[in-house]
């Protein structure tokens, strides 16, 4: 773990937030590259992404506000220069951010499935990247293990003792990667618009679905007896929903300009 990366004068900047950024840098150039292949402008989808995760990192902030009000009412200075070195909430991103991307879609009347083949692609190689500013922080952490390559979180309590766990972001990241390298080989040979995209949302789903059976923390909720947790009952919707557009999107387009 190493979750400050330097520090100017006394504030610390963060290893997770540098890492997020140069993951968004990333996304950003890929944008560029593969929306004119789309039949997109590369300005306007750079315009998308920008203020997408403007939108996101405020919501994000937003609703950890929201849910830790007592704290932030308390030491409202101290909270927020201390949540300057995480991203926030992450469903209050999630939220913010597609209510933007849509909101620009139609202003600019861009095409929703082009769009989403774009971002499907560029969002899986982020993820990939930021996954690694989740494990320098120490953050969404594993189980504990006996693999060789189980690793000691000094800050996750239970690694006290020495207890080694599964380093879950890495994980994730090979995870998220390896989709994008698939995404990028299908990118050029999609049949149909909105392709890519859920064929990302499909395995994305079935990869945190398995991979959450590794996780030890329980702060993104646990339920039936802690058999399941949120992602995963997110993760089985997201997928029966991008299965059954699949089968309705395909046989109704000819090309991926459709």
């Amino acid at each position: 773990m190493h979750p400050i990366l330097f520090t100017i004068g006394k504030f610390p900047i963060g290893t997770y937030g540098v890492l997020m950024a140069l993951s968004a840098l990333a996304a950003l150039s890929l944008a560029r590259i593969l929306a004119p292949q789309a039949g997109l402008e590369d300005g306007q989808m750079v315009d998308l992404f920008v203020y997408s995760i403007l939108a996101a990192f405020a919501g994000a902030k937003l609703a950890m506000v929201i849910g830790d009000f007592r704290e932030f009412s308390d030491h409202p200075v101290r909270f927020l220069v201390e949540s300057l070195r995480s991203f926030g909430a992450f469903y209050g991103g999630f939220i913010a951010a597609v209510a933007v991307a849509l909101f620009y879609l139609r202003r600019h009347r861009i095409p929703f499935w082009p769009a989403a083949d774009v971002t499907a692609v560029c969002l899986a190689l982020g993820q990939g990247m930021g996954r690694w500013g989740c494990f320098f922080a120490g953050c969404c952490y594993g189980k504990p293990t006996d693999l060789p390559w189980g690793m000691v979180f000094p800050a996750v309590p239970i690694c006290a003792g020495g207890t080694r766990i599964h380093p879950w972001p890495l994980y994730e990241s090979a995870a998220d990667l390896a989709i994008f390298g698939f995404l990028w080989f299908l990118f050029k040979r999609r049949r149909f618009s909105g392709q890519v995209f859920l064929a990302y949302a499909a395995l994305y789903a079935v990869a945190r679905g398995l991979l959450e059976f590794l996780r030890g923390d329980a702060v993104r909720g646990l339920y039936f007896g802690g058999a399941v947790s949120l992602s995963q009952i997110v993760a089985l919707f997201v997928f029966l929903a991008a299965v059954g557009t699949y089968l309705w999107r395909r046989p109704r387009t000819a090309g991926p300009g459709a």
